[in-house]
């Protein structure tokens, strides 16, 4: 299964030349139906909206992330550009202090394509990668700021959203259309023998005491946006970024204690690590964030190529997550990686087969195991543990969320002459 299949079918169709030139020679909506009846275009073309002005738009599919991810409590309902919703009550000669999560991403190496496409070409692939981009980052609660020729300016904060969750879901997109660009957009470029375009994204946070959102300009020609080292240094951060990486400061590192797994050291040439992203009167770090390890945390991820590549597969049996108060009362479903869970929580996992309770066999044996990361959990000597044995051939398990940091939990069902299955489930302690 693939992420967002309708936006590789057109896209792999703007990129195909020869499809390109069958659309050219349309002129109006009338000769593409005729086009459509007579079957000389390609099914996945009917998720093309084709006009006289050349503007070809993909509809985007939020069911998909919906089922991989949940429904996200800050995403848009409208999406919209500039001034953020949140915020827009600023006057313009007022300023507010209140968190912000910077995020920037560049595309790279569309400068190329002008050897083998058109203008109007070149602006359909750039317009339908900026589309995604846009409706992904809404879905994961992100407000677009700017748009700038390759680029895209985000900011991830809600009224009301803690700096966990915002960079969660600044993560969580990135992650996202980074795999995408990386993988799917890449091998679409790459049948056609061009050169793949590539991305580079910074992200970082800026605390409510060290970001100002108010008005530059001038009244009736102002913007508003956001006054903060950590604002320029996401910007920094995808500028230094490499191809198909994304770079973080240490700010997103730190508020979720994020293991070395996924933010990792940066090295140099000569083997020495290159910590900082800021030095001046505090230096400040920047680390790289492993997107594709962080989707690996994911149950619904599967290494291919050797451990090189990601393929989306969503599986019959699973771990599903429910979040409650310790007396039962406020239940809900927790998602993967989805937002930091409080500490004191009480965490229930079931495990599941096609959407209903796993039915134990008489011959499995069932086995529950934590796996946690961060200080809180290497000071306690608790990075790994069984629950005490209480959770044994039991179909759930309950637990409370004690540790900050990145966990996963894992079931795995033996069974005699045949291969042990373990199933992950991922979450984030606040």
């Amino acid at each position: 299964m693939k992420l967002f299949e309708n936006y590789t079918n057109g896209l792999s169709d703007l990129i195909n030349k020869d499809k390109i030139k069958t659309f050219s020679s349309f002129s109006d909506n009338k000769n593409i139906t005729s086009y459509f009846e007579k079957g000389m275009i390609n099914e996945s073309l009917e998720l093309l909206e084709i006009n006289s002005k050349n503007k070809v738009l993909i509809e985007f599919d939020k069911t998909q992330l919906e089922t991989l991810f949940g429904q996200n409590t800050y995403s848009f309902s409208e999406n919209s550009i500039g001034t953020h919703p949140d915020f827009k009550s600023i006057e313009h000669h007022e300023y507010e202090n209140h968190y912000c999560v910077s995020l920037f991403m560049d595309i790279k190496g569309s400068t190329r394509l002008i050897e083998k496409y058109s203008l109007l070409e070149i602006r359909k692939i750039k317009d339908t990668i900026l589309t995604l981009a846009i409706h992904v980052s809404s879905h994961f609660g992100g407000h677009v700021h700017r748009l700038q020729g390759d680029g895209i300016f985000i900011q991830f904060v809600r009224k009301g959203q803690t700096e966990q969750n915002a960079v969660i879901n600044a993560l969580n997109a990135a992650s996202v259309l980074t795999h995408f660009i990386s993988s799917d957009l890449a091998g679409i470029f790459t049948n056609n023998d061009v050169k793949p375009l590539t991305v580079r994204t910074g992200i970082d946070l800026g605390f409510k005491e060290d970001v100002i959102w108010s008005h530059y300009g001038i009244s009736g020609c102002s913007e508003l946006t956001t006054t903060s080292l950590h604002t320029d240094l996401a910007a920094k951060l995808q500028a230094k970024s490499q191809p198909n990486g994304i770079l973080v400061g240490g700010n997103i590192q730190e508020i979720l204690d994020i293991k070395p797994l996924f933010c990792k050291d940066i090295k140099k040439e000569n083997d020495t690590i290159d910590y900082y992203i800021y030095q001046g009167v505090k230096n400040y770090r920047k680390f790289n964030f492993d997107w594709k390890q962080y989707l690996y945390s994911f149950d619904f991820t599967k290494r291919i190529n050797s451990g090189n590549g990601i393929e989306i597969d969503n599986p019959n049996i699973k771990i599903n997550c429910t979040l409650s108060e310790e007396n039962g009362l406020n239940s809900e479903s927790y998602f993967q990686n989805s937002k930091a869970i409080n500490k004191g929580t009480h965490i229930k996992f079931t495990l599941t087969e096609n959407g209903h309770a796993y039915h134990r066999k008489g011959f499995d044996i069932i086995e529950w195991k934590a796996f946690n990361s961060g200080k809180d959990a290497s000071d306690a000597g608790q990075e790994v543990h069984d629950f005490g044995g209480k959770c044994k051939n039991k179909t759930f398990c309950d637990t409370t969320a004690a540790y900050k940091g990145h966990h996963y939990v894992e079931c795995t069902i033996k069974r005699e002459h045949s291969p042990n299955k373990k199933y992950k489930f991922s979450i984030f302690i606040e």
